[in-house]
């Protein structure tokens, strides 16, 4: 089984494709809580501009679940902004990165601020925290891979997003 986790309008055929509010969904699920999976059931996790919409906390709890039900030898992708390349942005007063997405700031500080908190933004990580934070939950394996990336075809091109040096990793 595959499933893709806060899928928003990005539906992933044959993935059950899970959200809260998206009218794509297969499932209607809120990420917060337990998924809706047995212990050691699925072999391949996706997830894409999600995890950061979590507390640090709700995102522990949320990795743990994702670890939960995955299978032995099974992989969880995670895509999520990267706070250094946001702060890299600061601090070169690089405005533009994101206007190909509508988003461009009027001054450096609005930028730091406004990725940090516009769309429901909780928690950023950097890649040393996010690697510290899949191993807490329990993966022991994890690398950082390339956008629409990876050496398991079935979790190569899932990226719906245009890439702006967002973190993404693979843990088993």
């Amino acid at each position: 089984m595959k499933i893709h986790l806060g899928c928003g309008s990005n539906y992933l055929d044959g993935w059950v494709n899970l959200d809260l509010d998206s009218p794509v969904a297969d499932t209607h699920a809120d990420l917060r809580n337990p998924l809706p999976y047995p212990d050691a059931s699925v072999d391949f996790i996706f997830n894409e501009h999600f995890l950061e919409h979590l507390s640090r906390e709700q995102g522990v709890v949320f990795l743990r679940e994702c670890r939960r039900v995955l299978k032995p030898g099974g992989v969880f992708r995670v895509s999520t902004p990267d706070l250094r390349w946001l702060v890299a942005q600061y601090v070169s007063g690089k405005l533009d990165e994101w206007a190909d997405v509508g988003w461009m700031a009027d001054t450096p500080c609005r930028l730091l601020n406004e990725g940090m908190r516009l769309w429901g933004h909780e928690f950023l990580y950097d890649l040393p925290e996010l690697i510290q934070t899949l191993r807490g939950a329990g993966f022991g394996n994890t690398c950082s891979v390339a956008h629409r990336e990876s050496s398991f075809p079935e979790l190569a091109g899932l990226e719906g997003r245009p890439w702006h040096r967002e973190l993404i990793v693979e843990a088993r």
